[in-house]
């Protein structure tokens, strides 16, 4: 319970009221349970090839390398500036603009967790000699279920 304190100028007493004063909490937002996809790597190919994505959701990525030769995973222009937790045994490599790419071993996986900020077709790739592996994300618009939840 909170009293309030009030001076009385005139008889120079402080006086508690003897009501209890409620605060209005503030609503916190609750997070947000993320939006879960995964790319595995096998036979020097990213499937699915094509990969779309909520924009201003949080994102969870695994990427799942199944060959056994290293992997990389360099999101083209994708996310810079953004901010990017990756877990699992890749190792990752950032640079000026953000994470540039993340090495994976074989057999090993990669778990990115981001919130795409702009929409629009974006490449990634294994930039490793010989490789040529190339695939799409597309981020876009919250679906329509997840805006009317909002």
């Amino acid at each position: 319970m909170i009293s309030i304190l009030r001076y009385a100028p005139m008889s120079g007493l402080l006086l508690a009221l003897a009501e209890p004063c409620t605060l209005a909490a503030q609503s916190v937002a609750e997070p947000r349970t993320p939006h879960t996809f995964e790319v595995t790597v096998n036979a020097r190919t990213f499937n699915p090839p094509v990969l779309s994505l909520p924009l201003k959701e949080p994102v969870t990525l695994i990427i799942k390398n199944e060959d056994s030769e290293l992997h990389a995973f360099v999101p083209l222009l994708f996310l810079q500036g953004a901010n990017v937790q990756v877990t699992g045994n890749g190792a990752p490599e950032f640079n000026a603009t953000g994470l540039a790419r993340v090495l994976i071993p074989p057999h090993g996986r990669a778990e990115l967790r981001f919130i795409p900020k702009l929409a629009g077709t974006f490449f990634y790739i294994c930039d490793l000699p010989g490789h040529q592996m190339r695939a799409q994300i597309i981020v876009g618009e919250p679906r329509p279920a997840e805006a009317a939840r909002r």
